[in-house]
């Protein structure tokens, strides 16, 4: 019921994930994030302690894919499952379980992965990634993640109606790893969520 991009900058200053969903406040488990480890989008029915299940096993030494599979494992329902990882070492994994919600896809990129079930449009997962990584190379970090959902928008988004999204950046600050967050913008709900967090985005820049 949502579509996600994973996302390491070129220059490995920065990790992100960015989500919308067609139901209310998809930033509270969608998107996570720690740097320098890696980020990870966990989705369609959500079990939001993949994330940080995900980023613990990064941080000990596991590659994404070793650690998405690790936790799948541990999760007593992978195939209900969409999840993606990125590592800060470009390490990437994806996984969509066998009993997601139709239209669902993935894409993976050169420095991302996009996902998406419940769609309007299957390509969406590729289109969002070609954005990205073309909007990356002369734009802020943040602004291409948005850009990216805008394209998913574009293509028709959640069949339900985008209703709410969440553009969540970590990096390198003065409170080491105690507090990475850089960007934690979430619309909780609205009926054009994207218009209101390019509102948010007029206000900030990294």
């Amino acid at each position: 019921m949502t579509y996600s991009i994973v996302a390491i900058d070129p220059g490995r200053k920065y990790l992100g994930v960015a989500c919308v969903s067609g139901s209310i406040a998809v930033g509270s488990r969608v998107p996570w994030a720690r740097y320098p480890v890696g980020a990870v989008a966990t989705q369609a029915y959500t079990n939001p302690s993949l994330g940080n299940i995900i980023l613990d096993l990064i941080e000990r030494g596991y590659s994404a894919e070793k650690a998405l599979l690790k936790a799948l494992n541990m999760d007593k329902a992978p195939d209900l499952r969409q999840v993606a990882v990125i590592d800060y070492n470009y390490g990437k994994a994806v996984h969509s379980g066998r009993n997601i919600p139709r239209k669902y896809s993935e894409y993976i990129g050169r420095y991302c992965i996009c996902i998406a079930n419940l769609v309007k449009d299957e390509h969406i997962p590729e289109a969002m990634c070609r954005v990205f990584e073309e909007y990356v190379k002369t734009t802020e970090f943040h602004v291409a993640l948005y850009k990216a959902l805008l394209e998913g928008h574009r293509l028709g988004g959640d069949k339900r109606g985008d209703r709410s999204a969440a553009i969540l950046v970590v990096g390198r600050t003065e409170y080491g790893r105690y507090y990475d967050r850089l960007i934690d913008l979430r619309i909780d709900y609205a009926e054009n969520p994207l218009a209101s967090m390019e509102r948010l985005l007029g206000l900030l820049s990294l």
